[in-house]
């Protein structure tokens, strides 16, 4: 899933880093500008996933497929 940044990152959404608030909600955290994307415009089943390849890239960058 591709998105942009205010700051004018763009990048596949994945490729952020996810963080939880102190609400539990999961967000994306733009790695240039440190931006919170919230996903609660999700399914919570798309936004489990999204999260998910997020964590999985942020253990093993190299395999980004």
């Amino acid at each position: 899933m591709r998105e942009s940044c205010f700051c004018g990152r763009c990048g596949q959404l994945e490729d952020r880093e996810p963080v939880l608030d102190a609400e539990a909600r999961w967000l994306l955290r733009c790695p240039n500008c440190g931006h919170l994307d919230d996903l609660g415009w999700l399914t919570e089943e798309a936004a489990l996933m999204v999260w998910g390849e997020a964590m999985r890239r942020r253990r093993d960058p190299l395999r980004t497929a």
